[in-house]
């Protein structure tokens, strides 16, 4: 009944580019979406991680990123919770980083191995564990991805009865590696928007 509208994601050319923020806070529900999330782009960065699933430095750095989401996700009610945010808060010194982080309760389980080492000193530990993640995500920091995934033209919820989408994600073959973990994390966050009842059929090709 409503003719859908037609969306684009490129980050080669933003004159034919949408902005749409994957971690829109309205579809982040629980601290399971940032677990996913985090999961997504950092296999993604880091192909040889996926063999290495449950070993301490895969999962450390993981958990390190899905601490940040989630603690955008819940300050300011969401206000801050895209990935450019994540990316930059990151690079907050560890000392003030941790103390902001230890305001939010529910991410305690996932950052107080972080803050055990940096208070008996391990640095070198600590230093390892975020530099496996800073590392790869470092690749995602360009002014036109910051542009793209901080925007909010329209959700990802293609099904929608009421505001049908067709979207297409633009993506380079010579760039894959970075814009192939960020495409990844649209299209898996896609899923799980459309997987639910009462919503119009749809496919992702």
């Amino acid at each position: 009944k409503t003719p859908p509208a037609f969306y684009v994601i490129n980050f080669e050319d933003l004159n034919y580019s949408h902005r749409c923020n994957p971690l829109d806070p309205a579809s982040m529900h629980d601290i399971t979406d940032a677990v996913e999330a985090a999961r997504v782009i950092l296999l993604g960065l880091n192909r040889s991680w996926l063999k290495k699933q449950g070993e301490f430095f895969v999962e450390s750095p993981i958990n390190f990123v899905t601490a940040l989401i989630w603690f955008l996700r819940k300050f300011s009610d969401g206000e801050y919770c895209t990935l450019p945010h994540v990316l930059e808060l990151m690079q907050i010194d560890m000392d003030k980083l941790f103390t902001v982080l230890r305001t939010e309760p529910e991410i305690a389980a996932f950052i107080n191995p972080f803050i055990s080492a940096f208070v008996t000193n391990s640095m070198e530990q600590l230093e390892g564990q975020l530099d496996a993640a800073k590392i790869g995500m470092a690749r995602l920091s360009s002014p036109s991805m910051y542009y793209v995934l901080s925007g909010n033209d329209f959700t990802l919820d293609i099904n929608n009865p009421q505001a049908p989408k067709i979207l297409c994600l633009a993506n380079n073959p010579q760039k894959q590696e970075v814009y192939g973990p960020v495409l990844s994390l649209y299209t898996t966050r896609m899923t799980k928007i459309i997987n639910k009842k009462n919503l119009l059929k749809s496919s992702i090709v």
